[in-house]
């Protein structure tokens, strides 16, 4: 179980001695760290920008983990383009508390042009994040001029060679030929030719129409679907084609997979973004202030949420709406978030009780909860004294969360600590 801890801890990145000699000449080009708690599990990229040609020296990364550490990986970057550098095996550092391997260092002697790097962690699940600094990965990068430091002579990257623009463009050819003669349910080896494609042709005819079709494969192919995957891939490509005319069709994909990932914060950027302009002439009017409303919900957001909710229950009266929007059927959603988000309010646990088990047995069987509905329900339980009832809910939340550390997840794993220490089995 992967939880924040409870006491602010200095989290500063310090080379090691070895490092010395190497650090005299070096600049700290990023560093994410803050004397602030932190968690596990970075929730963003975690990516740095170089403005002129330098030589990578030092990446570290920090792994808490609970105070335990844990056993060194590799780190590895990749650039906008996909292109990779890396993985290197890394060292464990010892940190100031006496957490062995807190710190993971990697010495890669790694001479970039300008541009966008995210470092990739091989072990993200013990890597450390921080909420004050946009969730993204604890790490810190050295760098210092070009000297007579020369690219990374790792197998990985020594294989890895840039290709002219003819050369992308045949070989993006080669590897649209092998696809198309691919096994269609293969889908390992499709979407190896299409990361293939997106790492050594970026710059081919192709490319942007891999990232949909891979978009695709992780969305509706794979069961169940990658989102993991989709929403690194959705990101890349909103960074390379921010204003292609796909772009709003994949940022409406990477939204859903905020949403379904319970990344509320992230989720939330883009709504900001599309409710401004958001009119009742949209067809999906209706269903995008619903989603919107939840994602409110999902972050902690409840008064605002429940201001959204009311906003649909008084315009779903209006059937000039459009006829995708099923006006009916969206008034009865916001009415019952309405109802329920009141009974909270009133802290009215055994009214709340009924109506969730009333709302969870009337679910069809390809229904899923949503994880703060989830949530509520077992905070509901706990709170009328049903404990093994509040634990079983509590853990459904960690299941729905799969390993993304929403919010809710958090809060159930803090709550189930307290609950199964309690001896509530016995």
């Amino acid at each position: 179980m992967v939880t924040g801890i409870r006491r602010p801890l200095l989290v500063t990145l310090l080379l090691s001695a070895a490092a010395a000699p190497w650090a005299d000449q070096a600049a700290v080009v990023f560093d994410s760290s803050k004397a602030t708690p932190v968690e596990s599990v970075p929730l963003q990229p975690t990516r740095f920008t170089l403005r002129e040609r330098l030589s990578i020296g030092s990446i570290q990364t920090f792994h808490w983990n609970g105070g335990k550490g844990a056993t060194p990986g590799s780190i590895a970057l990749q650039s906008r383009d996909k292109r990779l550098f890396g993985p290197w095996k890394a060292g464990g550092l010892t940190d100031a508390q006496g957490v062995e391997n807190a710190y993971w260092e990697v010495k890669p002697d790694l001479l970039l042009a300008p541009g966008s790097y995210t470092i990739l962690d091989s072990d993200p699940v013990t890597w450390s994040r921080n909420p004050e600094r946009g969730n993204i990965g604890i790490a810190r990068v050295l760098a210092q001029q070009e000297t007579a430091v020369v690219e990374s002579e790792t197998p990985t990257s020594a294989a890895i060679t840039v290709l002219t623009p003819e050369q992308q463009q045949q070989r993006a050819d080669e590897l649209f030929e092998q696809i198309r003669q691919a096994d269609n349910f293969d889908y390992a080896q499709i979407e190896s030719l299409y990361l293939e494609l997106l790492r050594d042709c970026p710059d081919s005819e192709q490319a942007e129409e891999s990232y949909f079709r891979l978009s695709n494969l992780y969305r509706l192919g794979m069961d169940p679907p990658e989102l993991g995957k989709l929403r690194d891939l959705l990101e890349a490509y909103l960074a390379r084609y921010p204003a292609s005319d796909l772009a709003a069709e994949m940022r409406e994909r990477l939204r859903r997979v905020y949403e379904e990932t319970g990344q509320w914060s992230a989720a939330l950027e883009i709504y900001e973004h599309l409710i401004p302009d958001l009119t009742s002439e949209n067809p999906y009017y209706l269903v995008i202030l619903l989603d919107y409303a939840r994602v409110l919900e999902g972050s902690g957001a409840r008064e605002r949420a429940l201001a959204v909710y009311q906003q649909v229950a008084q315009s779903a009266v209006d059937d000039t709406l459009g006829s995708y929007d099923m006006s009916e059927l969206w008034l009865r959603a916001a009415q019952e978030r309405i109802a329920i988000i009141d009974l909270l309010q009133q802290e009215r646990w055994p009214e709340l009780v009924v109506a969730y088990r009333k709302q969870f047995d009337n679910m069809g069987f390809a229904e899923m909860p949503q994880i703060q509905e989830l949530l509520e329900y077992a905070q509901v339980l706990e709170q009328s004294g049903d404990r093994a009832e509040a634990i079983k809910r509590y853990r459904q939340v960690l299941r729905t969360d799969q390993r993304y550390q929403t919010r809710q997840a958090q809060q159930a794993s803090v709550r189930l600590e307290k609950l199964v220490g309690s001896a509530v089995f016995e």
